[in-house]
């Protein structure tokens, strides 16, 4: 048995207010730790944004992780960029995995693969079935010839706009983020250019081209099959389903090396 969990990041993040361990939010971090002391897993694993490890937050994460420790558990911690591990995605995440001292595993995270994926792997073949939402935000139900492969409409805000949101098709995407609004635009749109500082614009002639990632383009890149699909009426909450998700490919491969530390350990009978 194990407990994999991942609280709220919003009071971590560098986009955010990083309020950090003062936020309710951030607070959950305790509450993942009462259970873990309650039901005393096997392991645990606890994902979290990388702005958790910013200079402000030192003293709340030094205290995270000592609440791990004297929950009983040998502590292994580590950030981790998804596009080192078959997503083609550029996305930092804090894991900490922890094992049940009794158990003496010293857990070893896995190692970047060699063969790194682009857009152009990706997404390539969606460019020319997707569906613009209704109305701005709302599905077009069973209109998609591909399940999900419909984008978010409407303007983009000055924080969006005050750097590029282009990857090429030969580059690992932008983080996909939980908000539709910040979804990153399509590869086929030349990167935005400098206007001054903080304050991009999308190149004239082409501005047909600006398009956000449709939630089915937005999952490939979180590396989700075709055949999961995301039941929605309102584009945010699909958005915000995907963007909230661990990448799959990476979630296999920390699975994979849980699972070869715990082959180690027979479980005590009773």
């Amino acid at each position: 048995m194990g407990l994999i969990g991942g609280p709220p990041c919003q009071s971590w993040s560098e986009a955010g207010k990083s309020r950090g361990i003062e936020d309710d939010r951030g607070q959950l971090f305790f509450e993942f730790v009462r259970v873990l002391r309650d039901k005393k897993p096997l392991f645990f694993l606890a994902e979290n944004v990388s702005g958790m490890l910013a200079s402000r937050h030192s003293e709340a994460l030094e205290n995270i992780k000592n609440h791990f420790i004297e929950s009983g558990y040998d502590l292994s911690f580590e950030m981790l960029n998804a596009k080192d591990y078959g997503v083609a995605q550029d996305r930092k995440r804090v894991f900490f995995v922890g094992f049940r001292k009794d158990l003496k595993i010293k857990f070893e995270f896995p190692k970047p693969l060699d063969k790194k994926y682009f857009l152009k792997d990706i997404i390539w073949d969606l460019k020319d079935s997707v569906l613009p939402a209704i109305d701005k935000t709302y599905s077009n139900d069973d209109k998609c010839t591909i399940a999900n492969h419909e984008y978010m409409v409407g303007g983009f805000s000055s924080m969006f706009m005050s750097r590029n949101r282009v990857r090429a098709w030969d580059e690992p995407s932008f983080t996909i983020q939980a908000g539709g609004r910040h979804a990153p635009l399509h590869p086929s749109a030349p990167k935005m250019e400098l206007v001054e500082k903080d304050k991009r614009k999308f190149v004239e002639g082409n501005e047909h081209l600006y398009r956000r990632l449709s939630i089915r383009e937005c999952a490939r890149v979180q590396s989700f099959p075709d055949g999961h699909i995301f039941y929605y009426k309102n584009l945010t909450a699909g958005y915000k389903m995907v963007g909230n998700a661990v990448p799959v490919d990476l979630a296999y491969a920390l699975a994979k090396k849980i699972r070869e530390a715990l082959k180690c350990y027979n479980s005590p009978k009773g």
